[in-house]
């Protein structure tokens, strides 16, 4: 290679490696523009917690978005942005009715804002505010049931209050809702009369007026195994692999024989006392065994207090229908961390507070992880409630 080739090569490289070195810069894509103008015929339709401004865009054809800025709570910062293919943009995070004041602009490429444009807006009432109007508290097994109505399907939450350990009054349940509706309960009271408050949390932190109330929880407790007995009537499924009923309650898995015409298929046992339920706990066979094979994934608990001898259903009440849900949602054979700790915690079925009372007992099995599958397993049942 002559010497002059090789000093040109040289030379080249590093005037590419200067280049490839130089600080990268960012600058708006248009710098001279001029200030755009302003938007026109605003109208303004004010909705649950804010209000929908629709307007009529400039001219200019470097806008890159209009921007409403204003403020909620206590002088708190909002800014909402809608692009120039819109006519419109949405207001929110409003926690009243007063009259609140926009400040509109339109911002271009190179983010020069035109002058400012006034609105007014006066929000319907919020739907933290809806929500905490719809609460309907009482007594409870153990505690208090909620049940409230949603209707804007609002981000909420519902906050319980009460006295801890320490007699303080403070948050104890913290209830997070996107339902249009619903109801739950908080547990873990004695049956003494205490106060609870009640009120609603909304995304930006608004917060409703507090409902207080003076409650006395409903007696309950863990219905004791010791009086349970098995029970056999005409049409039950038979156990197998020398897995009995009683092992139900003492948590060694209770596994049904094979029944060829699949499901459903039931079981009866008794509780050895008549008693207002209010809890079921359901676990399935632990470990390798999570979500798969004879696990129940699908049934129905039914309640009697006098059981035909024939094995019909006449006298029984449905009490309690629940699916087995997993968490990861990932398929069958496949499970995650999440998954193993639902497993562990159990199926917690709440009994509605209407229910009659009961002593007897009939799991229906509808449905199993193998689905078409002939037999069916339950590792463990507790049932809680009222039996004076």
């Amino acid at each position: 290679m002559k010497p002059y080739t090789f000093l040109s090569r040289y030379i080249a490289a590093l005037s590419l490696l200067a280049m490839s070195c130089t600080k990268e810069s960012h600058t708006p894509v248009n710098t001279s523009g001029e200030k755009p103008a302003v938007i026109t015929n605003l109208s303004v339709t004010n909705l649950p917690g804010g209000a929908k401004i629709t307007y009529s865009l400039p001219e200019n054809k470097d806008i890159l978005y209009v921007k409403a800025v204003y403020t909620i709570r206590d002088g708190k910062p909002r800014e909402i942005r809608s692009s120039y293919y819109n006519n419109f943009l949405v207001v929110d995070g409003f926690g009243d009715t007063a009259t609140h004041k926009i400040s509109l602009y339109v911002v271009s490429r190179n983010e020069l804002s035109s002058d400012e444009v006034p609105a007014t807006v006066k929000p319907l009432l919020p739907p933290m505010l809806d929500v905490r109007k719809s609460l309907v508290v009482k007594p409870d097994f153990g505690g208090v049931n909620i049940s409230f109505k949603n209707e804007t399907q609002a981000d909420l939450a519902i906050v319980t209050l009460a006295n801890d350990s320490t007699g303080i009054f403070g948050a104890a349940d913290v209830h997070y809702t996107k339902l249009v509706s619903g109801n739950y309960s908080v547990r873990g009271y004695d049956a003494t009369t205490r106060k609870f408050g009640f009120c609603v949390r909304d995304h930006w932190g608004n917060l409703s007026d507090t409902l207080l109330v003076d409650i006395t929880p409903f007696y309950e407790k863990l219905l004791d195994k010791a009086n349970f007995r098995e029970v056999k009537l005409p049409g039950d499924v038979d156990y197998g692999w020398g897995l009995p009923i009683p092992n139900l309650w003492n948590g060694t898995l209770w596994h049904s024989a094979d029944k060829l015409d699949g499901m459903p298929m039931w079981i009866t046992f008794d509780l050895g006392v008549t008693a207002r339920l209010s809890r079921i706990g359901l676990w399935q066979r632990p470990n390798e065994w999570i979500y798969l094979q004879n696990n129940v994934r699908k049934f129905e608990i039914w309640g009697a207090t006098n059981p035909a001898s024939d094995g019909s259903w006449d006298s029984w009440t449905k009490i309690v229908e629940h699916t087995v849900i997993k968490p990861s949602g990932l398929p069958v054979g496949q499970t995650t961390q999440d998954d193993k700790d639902a497993a562990v915690a159990g199926e917690q079925m709440t009994v509605p507070l209407d229910a009659p009372p009961v002593r007897y007992i009939r799991v229906k099995i509808l449905r199993t992880w193998t689905d078409g599958g002939y037999a069916a397993n339950i590792q463990l049942m507790k049932f809680w409630g009222n039996d004076k």
